[in-house]
């Protein structure tokens, strides 16, 4: 995996200084002779599955007769469908798709916990999704076909999109630079960039790395309610109070106290704030469940026998922070304290794929009860053999 490659010469030092969040960069021939490894099939046959994210994105820019339909789809969808100007997007591959996670490893320059998915979108002739502004980072990788993207920059200060539409797509997009993408190469482009992809070619397909940061009211919203846990019932007291002069005043003493008071129970030390940190960005996405099968899950009870191996589900989120007493692990919102764990053995504990908790036992029995509770929600489940080198 050469990286230096991967950013058109540039080392990742570089890249990081001079675009990332910053500025758009086209890179021929990121992946030199890159032949695509799944094909239209491929991606059809997960876009019918019930627990993979996808969408039909059917219409022409000029025309604005934008339709979209979810998944899952049946496959005689796929059949009927025009002979121009649609695209299927399928999120999430790297879950299933069993060399996904490797080959995202190329792009490890960036922290996982800033990684969002690997999508996958296959288009036939002037398939698009519209103009649009995107909110995060983004690496879009010509695997199949050519496709022709268009930016808008300066962006607007004030997009509007398009009224009674699924989609956000720009009312207005005014194109000042444009470039072909062929097989093997890649254009990143950082969040609040106008931009328009269409398909020049049938069997077009673009990989898209995307990397998603969290909105900071939601931080500050997650934070607030972890604080509240640790407030307790008490209420507010004024044993020293003095005699008021004015009975509707907010006098200067008494706001003091509040506010004295308020800022001491938000107040945190830096290692809680941090394993604040590692349990919001570990946390499960939630997902809607359908209450038939969550009881039939539920009539089986789950195996568990710490002699043999669980696989994670590709989903789960695992990071460590290093702390003066060592690593703490971070697992599906849990934190588990690791000081007997090099750092070597924490990178290497989230990275792998499978897990013996015996092995755990002694040296992290901490860690124990929360796989127990991560095969109770279904995040690990016992290994089994798995099919190579094909999505399923």
């Amino acid at each position: 995996m050469d990286t230096e490659t991967l950013l058109g010469g540039l080392t990742p030092e570089a890249f990081l200084r001079d675009y990332w969040q910053q500025c758009p960069l086209l890179i021929r021939q990121a992946i030199p002779g890159f032949v695509n490894p799944i094909d239209a099939e491929d991606l059809a046959g997960l876009a019918c599955e019930e627990d993979v994210r996808s969408r039909l994105v059917i219409g022409y820019p000029d025309r604005r007769d934008w339709q979209v339909e979810y998944g899952p789809f049946r496959p005689e969808r796929f059949a009927n469908l025009p002979e121009t100007a649609w695209t299927l997007l399928v999120s999430e591959v790297e879950q299933y798709w069993p060399p996904g996670p490797e080959w995202l490893q190329r792009f490890d320059f960036i922290p996982r916990w800033r990684r969002d998915d690997l999508m996958i979108s296959y288009a036939v002739q002037d398939g698009s999704v519209g103009p649009h502004i995107d909110a995060y980072d983004v690496f879009l990788f010509q695997a199949q076909g050519r496709r022709r993207w268009q930016i808008q920059e300066p962006p607007p200060k004030s997009p509007i999109c398009l009224p009674d539409l699924p989609l956000a797509i720009l009312r207005s997009f005014t194109p000042t630079t444009e470039w072909v993408l062929e097989p093997g190469d890649m254009l990143y482009l950082p969040p609040g960039i106008p931009h328009l992809g269409m398909a020049l070619d049938d069997d077009c397909m673009t990989w898209s790395i995307g990397f998603r940061a969290p909105a900071w009211r939601d931080l500050v919203g997650a934070f607030l309610e972890d604080r509240l846990d640790s407030v307790g019932p008490e209420l507010v007291t004024d044993s020293a109070r003095k005699p008021s002069r004015h009975a509707h005043e907010l006098g200067a003493d008494d706001l003091a106290a509040l506010r004295d008071g308020l800022l001491a129970r938000l107040r945190t030390e830096p290692d809680a704030l941090h394993r604040f940190f590692g349990e919001f960005l570990t946390r499960p996405q939630t997902c809607d469940t359908d209450p038939e099968t969550a009881d039939d899950a539920a009539s089986e009870p789950p195996r568990w026998d710490p002699k043999i191996a669980y696989r994670f589900d590709p989903s789960l989120r695992r990071y460590w922070i290093d702390g003066p007493d060592g690593p703490t692990l971070f697992l599906a919102g849990h934190a588990v304290p690791a000081p007997g764990l090099s750092l070597n053995e924490a990178e290497s504990l989230c990275q792998a794929d499978t897990v013996v908790p015996e092995q755990w036992a002694t040296r992290l029995p901490g860690l124990v009860p929360v796989f127990r509770d991560l095969l109770a929600a279904g995040q690990i489940e016992p290994d089994e053999p798995a099919d190579t080198g094909e999505a399923r």
